[in-house]
């Protein structure tokens, strides 16, 4: 089977990297993916494999065997980023301030891959493959939880999901076990006065001294308040405030990011932001605005199908390395709260190749080999599952 499988592969390769590159070239931001939906949904049209609309903008294809057997599903998200590509590419994006920076132009190519596949070699198929095309990754509250209260893990026994990776080699396989990806929350916080002019702070509330206190009080969160043995971020990422050198502002903000594992650890971290943005705008007699966003739940892979992902990696000779837990947030997450599942990393990275720059930056690129070991790997864990491999 193993040999099988890479002949259908290398066979559906070209096809894949065609997808993958119109893809690219014409980006849709989250929330705004009616292009790409459309683009997706000719191409499963072309190959007759019935499909239905998800959610605002998500697609969901099905596949169902003669056979008795599991439900899998596979999900590929496909929006892009609000980032301008440089020129380099023939087949850059065409979209002014719109980036496929972080891979899911491939994904959702491998997935199509698959369920031509799939589609080609019906003999492989037992029981059902789903195919879950998701938007919206990229900005919460983001797409899963939409498409999962549409119904597209209707019946769904497991589900796996991957993500290219520019730290590793193209065609290298990563796993983690259990936690692996943070919850992503975020933090707001405002702190308004009357303002007024620099050489009276006796007349207005300091806003910006009430931010300075609030943020050196945040930045000792961890370190007092949170058990060394639970991982956790909190970061803040900006501040605004004023306009003149002299003048003390009416209003200055600040905002950042919470990332942890646990919900109690969240729930601390939560307090003590509050408690903290509390105590600087009373010192200071500040008036005081806190917001705390719940983002996308921990991604925590299940212990079984862990372990078929590394067995399918090895089946297919794929080079295979173990993952560490990472405060990247993802919303794969919504899908693992429902079914057991795994989500996985393909490499992409070749330095060769230019492959080198990180996820959501303007230089990104892929090795498209990866595409091709993404497409095996999703092959290898459905035939795994389904008793064929």
């Amino acid at each position: 089977m193993r040999n099988k499988i890479k002949r259908a592969a290398a066979a559906e390769y070209p096809r894949a990297v065609e997808n993958r590159r119109y893809i690219h070239q014409h980006p849709c931001a989250s929330f705004h993916e009616e292009e790409t939906a459309a683009y997706l949904c000719r191409q499963l049209q072309e190959e007759g494999i019935p499909f239905t609309r998800c959610g605002q903008n998500g697609i969901v294809a099905r596949l169902k065997g003669d056979e008795e057997g599991p439900v899998i599903a596979f999900r590929a998200d496909f929006d892009a980023l609000p980032i301008q590509e440089p020129e380099g590419l023939p087949f850059a994006s065409r979209n002014p301030g719109v980036m496929h920076a972080c891979g899911h132009d491939a994904h959702a190519a491998v997935l199509l891959g698959l369920a031509r596949v799939l589609g080609r070699n019906r003999e492989w198929l037992r029981g059902e493959a789903v195919f879950i095309f998701q938007y919206a990754e990229e900005l919460p509250p983001g797409g899963a939880g939409p498409m999962i209260e549409a119904g597209c893990l209707e019946g769904v026994d497991r589900i796996y999901g991957l993500h290219v990776s520019d730290e590793l080699d193209a065609g290298t396989v990563g796993v983690c076990p259990g936690k692996y990806m943070a919850a992503s929350d975020s933090f707001f916080i405002t702190f308004t006065g009357n303002g007024g002019h620099g050489s009276r702070p006796d007349e207005t509330p300091d806003t910006v001294l009430s931010a300075a206190s609030a943020i050196i009080e945040i930045n000792t969160i961890i370190s007092r308040f949170v058990p060394p043995r639970s991982a956790a971020v909190v970061s803040v990422c900006n501040i605004h405030g004023g306009k003149a050198y002299n003048v003390l502002p009416s209003q200055v903000s600040i905002e950042g990011t919470v990332r942890t594992y646990e919900a109690e650890t969240a729930e601390l971290i939560r307090g003590k932001l509050a408690l903290a943005a509390q105590g600087a705008a009373a010192f200071y007699g500040a008036n005081l605005d806190f917001r705390f966003e719940y983002g996308y739940p921990p991604v925590v892979n299940t212990e079984r199908e862990t372990a078929l992902v590394r067995a399918a990696a090895e089946k297919l000779g794929l080079p295979f390395t173990p993952l560490e837990p990472t405060p990247v947030g993802e919303d794969f997450s919504r899908y693992l709260q429902r079914v057991p599942g795994a989500f996985f990393r393909v490499g992409i990275r070749n330095p060769s190749l230019d492959a080198v720059y990180p996820l959501h930056n303007s230089r990104f690129r892929i090795d498209e080999e990866g595409m091709r070991a993404g497409l095996e790997m999703f092959l290898g864990i459905y035939l795994t599952e389904t008793g064929q491999m």
